[in-house]
């Protein structure tokens, strides 16, 4: 009963925890299979092994279960033996008396159907389950016998029997628990543990016994042969009794399980498939409008949307800027996961030796599905030579990548670091965007001092590819100063560097000169990489919302290949510019042979002049393309244009944008060529007055020439 009890407390503590720790599968809808076998102890209980002589024997279990969600229904399909020699044997030994003992296991076998409850805590997955259903129990004969094989007349003479006549079969029910871990997205070890006892006492076992002191006529202790003469000729009397009993066993054990079919992951009312950090959403929003229709339009601001169910991968060891004599100074390479969790995980790691150039001189490859990986698994050897590596993790199954870390391999004295990194976005260039970058570099060695060959070009810069990136010196210093290795010193640098939105990641290193002439290479280096970089936006961009009000899109005039966006831009803080772009435009035509598509730049998704305007405004700065000096160009055709004030804008500001898109055939009415359009426009709004803080808004619209 202790073990029963053990049981329902541990499955009572799982059902609390779980409730308080679950993460993510409250949020899965897991249309799945789930395939286990298990195998472990077979321990009865209660009156199965008062009254049986049952022992702890071993149990197999095939099971499968289909889940909803959290709840499933499963079938169990099992069997468990348990043996009755030992307990018979100390029965018999207890007559004082040799008895001779033939013994059988007792054989259970059951199927039952029943819910299951799946939840996780922690990394691990647990499953509480019950079932009901059937069990049969085979026939069994236990036998003692009294045997007498070197007296003048043998004799074998029953002393004790129990048996049963024919296959008994009753109801059951079981509960229990399995605790797992996923080795992966299908397959898990799991540990468990579950209770089963029949409905009622429809094991019918008949008992017969007798005094196997009665044999001892004379009383003496021993049983002669004499005695067992005199006893072959008589009626020897034997007590016969029926004893009904329960099955009743606790079964633990481990197994594996393997999953598949559909999982989804629910979030903000909508489903995902599983294991996919997101849908590919580019944060736009969509509306249908016929050629004349009025409402309001929110534009979409990814500045918020970014910030929303962020999941981070950060490498932890070593530790950035790290400098160690050989391999076996590191050990281990650790990472964490910042945000939501990752069903099984899968990581690579790439470790790379770098030139004073930041190029690749050899990779190292390592693979786990853990949070670590030692050193040996990464490197065959450990004869790794002096010089500077960078290292970072990726996640496969989202693509996630941690920030990179640099360290260093010296035997020489050097003690150089960088430190009080800094970055800070001064604006757009065009579609550019500049950034001014500073930081100190500490230096001191017994080896030698901190020189340059080059100072203009000790410092790279690159992007998240390694590809070089082109940079300017600033004050304090326009280049690199010689630093004296007997003393400690720290000089600050700042550059500025101009990219275009492709680049994600800026990193820059100072490599210095060789300081032994020597084979041995003794050449301080250091290096640093910014994963992120700063929006160009200042936190106020949380709080700017940027909406069009009784917003229209219509023909313009008979062309059938221009159409007016016209509505009122509605921002809730006052602001100095507006610039709008048209970012992507498609189309589809039915039937597809009434337009000949775009047979001019005019109708390529280009705002057009003189129709538009801004703030009642035709004023306005274009971006077009007349470098090229083509007489195919047209100066009044653009994919972006801005408006600027001088005074602060608020309230609502008319806009009225003309842009051109594939029309009909020319000369055919447009009624018989049904044209569906979708464009797509980002709106950047300048919210001070020097126009270098801006917000972008995305928005596509999808519409008819109907």
């Amino acid at each position: 009963m202790k073990k029963v009890t053990y049981l329902i407390f541990f499955v009572f503590i799982t059902i609390g925890y779980s409730q308080k720790k679950s993460n993510g599968l409250e949020k899965q809808n897991s249309n799945q299979f789930d395939i286990s076998l298990a195998t472990g102890i077979s321990s009865p209980s209660s009156t199965f092994s008062d009254n049986s002589y049952a022992a702890d024997g071993s149990f197999f279990e095939l099971s499968s279960t289909y889940y909803f969600s959290k709840i499933g229904m499963g079938i169990s399909l099992g069997s468990f033996s348990n043996p009755t020699e030992g307990n018979l044997l100390e029965f018999t030994n207890n007559t004082g008396y040799t008895l001779s003992n033939n013994s059988e296991n007792w054989k259970t076998s059951y199927y039952g159907i029943g819910p299951n409850y799946r939840t996780n805590i922690g990394s691990l997955e647990a499953i509480i389950f019950t079932r009901a259903g059937l069990m049969a129990v085979k026939p069994n004969s236990l036998q003692s016998r009294f045997v007498v094989e070197n007296a003048d007349t043998p004799a074998s003479i029953p002393v004790y029997n129990l048996n049963t006549s024919e296959t008994s079969q009753s109801g059951f029910y079981t509960a229990g628990i399995k605790l797992g871990y996923k080795l992966n997205r299908s397959l898990s070890f799991y540990i468990s543990a579950n209770y089963l006892s029949s409905f009622s006492e429809d094991l019918e076992i008949e008992e017969s016994r007798t005094n196997i002191q009665n044999f001892d006529l004379n009383r003496d202790g021993t049983i002669d042969q004499d005695e067992i003469a005199k006893l072959l000729g008589t009626q020897i009397d034997y007590q016969t009794s029926t004893i009904n009993s329960k099955i009743q066993a606790l079964n633990y054990g481990f197994g594996l399980s393997y999953s598949f079919g559909k999982r989804t992951i629910k979030i903000g009312g909508t489903e995902k498939p599983y294991a996919r950090g997101n849908d590919g959403s580019d944060n736009q929003e969509t509306i249908f409008n016929k050629p004349i229709n009025s409402g309001t339009v929110v534009f979409t601001n990814p500045s918020k949307d970014k910030r929303k169910n962020q999941q981070k991968l950060v490498s932890i060891l070593p530790k950035n800027k790290s400098v160690f004599k050989d391999v076996n100074s590191i050990k281990n390479f650790t990472w964490e996961i910042i945000g939501s969790k990752i069903p099984n995980p899968q990581f690579i790691i790439e470790v790379t030796k770098i030139s004073g150039n930041q190029q690749a001189q050899r990779t190292y490859i390592g693979k786990t599905s853990r949070m670590s990986i030692s050193t040996k698994e990464i490197f065959k050897d450990n004869n790794l030579s002096d010089g500077q590596y960078r290292w970072k993790v990726t996640e496969t199954s989202t693509g996630n990548s941690s920030d990179v870390k640099f360290y260093t391999f010296s035997n020489c004295e050097i003690d150089f670091t960088i430190s009080n990194e800094e970055i800070e976005c001064l604006g757009y260039e065009g579609e550019d965007r500049k950034y001014k970058i500073c930081f100190d570099s500490t230096y001191s060695s017994s080896s030698g001092d901190l020189t340059f060959v080059n100072p203009g070009s000790g410092l790279s810069v690159f992007d998240q590819a390694y590809a070089p990136l082109t940079y300017t010196m600033i004050s304090p210093n326009p280049t690199l100063l010689t630093q004296v290795g007997t003393t400690t010193s720290t000089v600050s640098y700042c550059f500025e560097v101009t990219v275009s939105a492709s680049v994600t990641s800026i990193g820059f290193g100072l490599q210095g000169d060789d300081l032994d002439p020597s084979p041995l290479l003794c050449q301080p280096g250091v290096s640093f990489m910014f994963d992120e970089l700063p929006d160009c936006i200042c936190d106020e961009c949380e709080d700017i919302e940027l909406s069009f009000d009784n917003f229209n899109i219509s023909l313009n005039g008979a062309t059938g290949n221009q159409f007016n966006f016209d509505g009122d831009i509605n921002v809730n803080v006052p602001i100095y510019g507006i610039e709008f772009q048209v970012q992507s435009y498609s189309y589809s035509a039915s039937p597809s042979a009434c337009t000949e598509g775009v047979s001019s730049v005019e109708e390529s998704g280009m705002i057009l002049m003189p129709g538009t305007s801004i703030n009642g405004s035709t004023s306005l700065q274009l971006f077009n393309e007349t470098v090229s000096g083509s007489p195919s160009s047209n100066n009044n055709a653009t994919k972006d244009i801005k408006y600027t004030s001088n005074s602060p804008l608020t309230g609502a500001i008319p806009v009225n944008l003309t842009i051109g898109l594939p029309g009909p055939i020319s000369g055919l009415d447009p009624s018989c060529c049904v044209i569906d359009y979708t464009v797509c426009i980002k709106v950047k709004v300048f919210y001070e007055e020097s126009n270098c803080k801006s917000c972008v808004f995305t928005h596509c619209f999808t519409f008819n020439n109907q």
